[in-house]
């Protein structure tokens, strides 16, 4: 049986990445229609475009901020795992 290595350096960079990803897309909100457009259609073709990235954009940050966090979680287990088995081990 191949035995499980875990990359602590892996994870945090993981970790760190993510974190970043956090980061650029909770970044403020996209600029509104200022009236630039002129017709109506082509505002609200804007209007809705804006909703559907800013919508995208929130969902990509809470992903970002999951996916780090069990990056984080993963490390933390695996340590608590081998501490019990190391104490297993040692007859604990």
């Amino acid at each position: 049986m191949a035995d499980l290595q875990v990359s602590w350096s892996t994870l945090e960079a993981v970790h760190g990445a993510l974190e970043k990803a956090t980061e650029t897309f909770s970044g403020d909100a996209l600029p509104a229609e200022d009236g630039a457009f002129g017709a109506d259609d082509v505002a609200q073709a804007f209007a809705t475009f804006r909703t559907a990235q800013q919508r995208s954009a929130e969902w990509l940050a809470d992903t970002s901020r999951t996916l780090g966090q069990y990056a984080k979680d993963t490390k933390s287990l695996f340590a608590d795992t081998d501490d019990d088995l190391a104490g297993m081990a040692g007859g604990k």
